[in-house]
């Protein structure tokens, strides 16, 4: 059979903002800006397939990265016509999925068309609704999608493979499957899942050699990404991250994958995970693996602020980090608190003073619109600890409210949004939706001038525009940095 594994194109993503009169008072900075990253999950079912089902012909597809859009889908599919096509997804993307499904369908009326990614695990009953797609997959795809290529193959049951549901076999577990604790509440059907990840084969990245990735915020357009772990155990309560149990692999695993990559020719590496730095023994072990077998190269990650010390930070610079991504989020302990982020304003100036001491950049994310900002005063007090910290890069985002979050839920039983308006698009996927904020105390327009207003206290202070300029090592640093100046200053 031959296979199609489809990153969809990227036209349609839920706007951030609902449309408003004042459109110049949209966000000075989008999504696409900070950057092209490697669909690494459907790379790891490419490996797993070949692994697995290697009879089988595998066609790989990353419609972003290559800029096909919804009116050349249908010429790829064409000269392509597989029989089995799985689709990778996220709920902000959904409309886009539906839509190239559809142009699939219309192809090749007979592909088994199969939803994976993380909008299924998200919302697994509306998903397996959806008439573009025969089955979907819940949760990890590794062993359940080359499965259920075997099943199709040989025209067995496909819904005894776990995480595999259709639109039949999912309804008998609407009242009968129990809260498990590795995952969120929110997920109520049995999902596929993958107890020891150190027995995953490597992402096939022989697929994107053609391509080049990279951050905004990167040294150059010849990045990979790498997940050393999957889950995170922390509860904060604005994330959605489904898996909570935290799986980690071994150290020589992680080091084996990067050995490949730079033998592939990649200089910069950006770990992916959700939580890279656990513990600090963990991330000491890991650097100490990298300098034993002495490679050379440039790597960044995202991180938390509490699981930090200096002798792990110290250990991270010898062996080539340059820059850690912190989730920072807001500037006063009992916003901290209410968050649940687990930690304290002292502890995150105490790491930023560390990184910018040892040469380690700093990305500090940040967000405002929060329940606890009930006044100008508030947001602009928070910005002013953020400028304290003076990290090499900030980003501000408006907190976004989505569904399967603790605060979702206080704003829906406080009335400030429709608890069931994500379930519905879900259902019926359109143009026309949007993202909920915390809108009790300011408007949209309100946040966004805010938001504005912050990235150019931060981006245009004299002194950080000559500390920028002097720091800048790459073309692409440069070029990157004009860019991001450009978008700020456009109005």
């Amino acid at each position: 059979m031959r296979i199609l594994l489809l990153n969809p194109p990227s036209e349609y993503t839920i706007a951030e903002y609902a449309d408003r009169s004042d459109s110049s008072e949209r966000g000075s900075v989008e999504v696409e800006d900070f950057g092209l990253f490697p669909p690494l999950g459907l790379l790891y079912i490419l490996a797993s397939l070949k692994q697995k089902t290697p009879e089988h012909e595998v066609i790989f597809l990353d419609c972003i990265a290559e800029h096909i859009g919804h009116a050349d889908l249908a010429t790829r599919v064409a000269a392509y016509n597989p029989d089995v096509v799985g689709i990778t997804s996220f709920t902000m993307a959904l409309y886009d999925v539906c839509l190239a499904a559809r142009t699939i369908r219309t192809i090749c009326p007979h592909v088994h068309i199969c939803l994976g990614g993380h909008h299924p695990i998200a919302f697994p009953f509306e998903a397996a609704e959806l008439p573009e797609f025969d089955s979907i997959v819940v949760g990890e795809g590794e062993d359940s999608f080359p499965a259920l290529v075997k099943a199709l193959q040989g025209g067995t049951e496909i819904t005894r493979i776990t995480g595999v549901y259709t639109k039949e076999s999912i309804q008998t577990y609407r009242q009968t499957h129990a809260a498990d604790p590795r995952f969120l509440n929110s997920v109520t059907v049995v999902p596929a899942y993958i107890e020891n990840i150190d027995l995953l084969p490597t992402p096939d990245r022989g697929v994107i050699g053609h391509l080049k990735y990279q951050s905004i915020v990167g040294t150059s357009n010849n990045l990979a990404t790498i997940i050393t772990s999957r889950g995170c155990p922390c509860q904060c309560t604005y994330c959605d991250v489904p898996f909570k149990l935290y799986r980690q692999r071994s150290v020589s695993s992680v080091a084996d994958e990067i050995k490949e990559c730079l033998e592939a020719g990649y200089t910069e590496i950006h770990f992916y995970d959700d939580l890279f730095n656990i513990t600090p023994e963990r991330v000491i072990s890991f650097c100490d693996e990298i300098r034993r077998r002495g490679y050379k190269f440039t790597w960044d990650f995202r991180g938390r602020v509490n699981s930090v010390t200096r002798e792990s930070l110290v250990s991270a610079r010898q062996a080539g980090c340059r820059m850690i991504s912190f989730g920072v989020e807001t500037g006063s302990d009992e916003g901290l608190l209410q968050l649940r982020k687990n930690t304290t304003t002292e502890q995150i100036r105490r790491v930023f003073t560390w990184c910018r001491e040892l040469g380690i950049l700093t990305i500090a994310d940040f967000m405002i619109g929060m329940p606890f900002e009930k006044s100008t005063d508030d947001v602009r007090r928070n910005v002013d600890f953020l400028l304290e910290l003076d990290p090499d890069y900030a980003q501000f985002s408006i907190l976004s409210l989505f569904p399967n979050t603790e605060l979702f839920a206080d704003a829906a039983r406080l009335g400030l949004i429709e608890p069931t308006r994500w379930h519905e698009f879900a259902r019926h996927p359109d143009r026309e939706f949007y993202v909920d904020h915390w809108e009790e105390f300011f408007s949209i327009d309100e946040l966004l001038k805010l938001q504005k207003e912050s990235y150019r206290r931060f981006y245009l202070r004299p002194r950080y525009i000559w500390r920028s300029i002097f720091a800048t090592s790459s073309w692409h640093e440069f070029t990157s940095k004009l860019y991001g100046a450009l978008k700020l200053l456009k109005r």
